[in-house]
């Protein structure tokens, strides 16, 4: 037999019945049926051994428990046993927590089979998807310690005593194989685990030693020179601190070593000013309201008439970088493609914008100046002028001029590449010292002569900037947050999802999926019973 066997929901005779008992629009109910329609019944070839769980009983209990906040694999385990609505989900089944973990990792395809399922199940409940998408994100700590955060100050100190430990580990071993020394499998006593922590403990204590007296000695130096010679200090020829476990080590740990190792080197190459040895592939962003700097992994979405059309994992923290990846993840999810992008300014750039805008998608994203005027109730245009001037230049096509009110001509001095993007630089002919003009043109201190750059796509932002004069743009705008900050708002109020439980981009991108169906799954519920 392929897999356990798993039959459809029947009554029982006796005791509680979860298919009797169970309310006829509860949440599990809908899980029930939407697992089933976008997976069928799986197929797999026998093999040795005892057949495995059915897919569908573990992705239903897993997509339950993240619908109803619930994420530990041993809570979900206990679950399985207790909860009557759990019981209708496994048909009186109990997957070990181990079985769940490992399905949480494996089953990102059927996630997400799921959850493009439930567009149709929206569109019964009388929620369609029109095109016109709000993205945002979120940055949400990541399951890393702080002590394990390692600055760009530390990284070659602290490599350098990873390895030395590592080193005196298979030197160890080396010598015990070679001896074969025989090693007891009981000692009768209780052996403490050495963490990393307190690896990384022990070296920023010698370190901040080694800085105490440094600067002790400082005073003395400048004074008066020593005649003694300084004292050798005793250093291990394998670390430069001499950092011993004093025994040898198990191979989880040798497996945790290698890999700081390996993550201490990779983010000296990148240049990276912190590294998180728990979770390396966390990186430093803003996290929270209260924008306190941490290792985070960012949590992206689009939402069309609040149904999630696309949600998404990254690290990178900046999320102007993020806006065609992101909208190009929501279009495949569109019938009729996207339409319109409402953003805030953020996800504002020139290029992302300017090529949305030319292949017929209708942005709506302030620059930083434009929602700062929105902001601030100042006409748009207001804060921009007060750091380029506010003198209008007329701009003449068959010369490819700009021409002052004081008939100064701003001539093309050269082509370049700034910021990323193609600019246009032109430079006044004649000084403008001396100009009326010349306090609203001249921005920079000690300018002699105005200098425009202007981007090749200039008039296409120019055009989406000004349509933020339109009361129906600014109202759009305005009304952002009630599309898509719902999402977040329910992740983090109601289910209590503050922060990843997973670690690496590969795992936090599978539990971004549980997340995208848990949100979807009680937007097509609310939906359905308002119907």
């Amino acid at each position: 037999m392929p897999y356990r066997p798993y039959t459809a929901p029947a009554a029982r005779l006796i005791g509680y019945d979860p298919v009797v008992d169970l309310a006829s629009d509860h949440l599990a109910r809908l899980v029930e049926r939407s697992v089933e329609a976008a997976l069928g019944t799986p197929w797999r070839a026998s093999g040795p051994g005892q057949p495995p769980y059915d897919p569908r009983l573990c992705l239903k209990v897993l997509v339950y428990g993240y619908a109803t906040g619930i994420r530990s694999s041993r809570q979900l385990e206990r679950l399985c046993r207790e909860n009557l609505a759990f019981l209708f989900l496994t048909r009186g089944d109990t997957p070990s927590y181990r079985t769940l973990c490992t399905a949480r990792l494996e089953l990102q395809e059927q996630f997400e089979q799921v959850w493009v399922g439930l567009f149709s199940f929206a569109e019964h409940a009388g929620i369609k998807r029109v095109g016109r998408i709000t993205v945002d994100s979120t940055k949400m700590r990541a399951n890393a310690s702080a002590e394990s955060v390692v600055t760009a100050k530390e990284m070659a100190r602290i490599r350098q005593e990873l390895a030395g430990i590592l080193a005196e580990a298979e030197a160890v071993d080396a010598r015990e194989d070679a001896e074969g020394a025989a090693v007891e499998t009981q000692l009768g006593v209780e052996v403490s685990t050495e963490q990393i922590r307190d690896i990384l403990r022990q070296v920023r204590h010698q370190m901040r030693k080694e800085k105490e007296a440094a600067g002790s000695e400082e005073p003395a130096r400048a004074t008066k020179p020593s005649a003694k010679k300084p004292s050798k200090k005793k250093e291990s020829p394998e670390g430069q601190l001499g950092l011993s476990l004093g025994r040898r080590i198990s191979g989880r740990m040798r497996r945790r070593l290698s890999e700081s190792i390996q993550a201490l080197d990779t983010a000296q190459a990148a240049g990276l000013k912190h590294i998180s040895l728990t979770d390396p592939d966390a990186r430093m962003m803003s996290e929270g309201c209260q924008k306190r700097i941490r290792e985070c992994h960012s949590y992206e979405v689009a939402a069309d008439e609040g149904l999630l059309i696309a949600g998404q994992t990254t690290q990178v923290g900046p999320d102007n970088a993020r806006l065609e990846p992101l909208v190009a993840a929501a279009g495949r999810n569109e019938p009729e493609g996207v339409t319109a992008v409402t953003a805030d300014s953020g996800y504002y750039s020139g290029g992302s914008v300017a090529a949305l805008e030319a292949g017929g998608v209708d942005t709506c994203i302030p620059d930083a100046h434009t929602a700062g005027d929105l902001h601030r109730g100042f006409p748009v245009g207001t804060l921009r002028s007060k750091g380029r001037g506010s003198v209008p230049f007329a701009y003449d096509a068959e010369r490819d001029v700009y021409v002052c009110p004081q008939s100064n001509v701003l001539g093309l001095e050269q082509r370049r590449r700034e910021g990323g993007q193609d600019v246009k630089v032109y430079h006044a002919q004649r000084e403008c010292v001396g100009c009326p003009l010349a306090a609203c043109c001249l921005t920079q201190k000690r300018a002699r002569r105005r200098v425009l750059k202007v981007r090749v796509d200039h008039a296409v932002l120019e055009a989406a900037r000004r349509r933020f004069e339109e009361p129906d743009h600014r109202k759009r705008y305005r009304h952002r947050a009630e599309q898509v900050e719902t999402v977040f708002g329910f992740l983090r109020g109601v289910l209590g999802y503050t922060q990843w439980m997973l670690r690496g981009a590969r795992r936090v991108a599978c539990e971004a999926s549980l997340f995208n169906l848990a949100y979807q799954l009680r937007k097509v519920q609310a939906a359905s019973v308002t119907a």
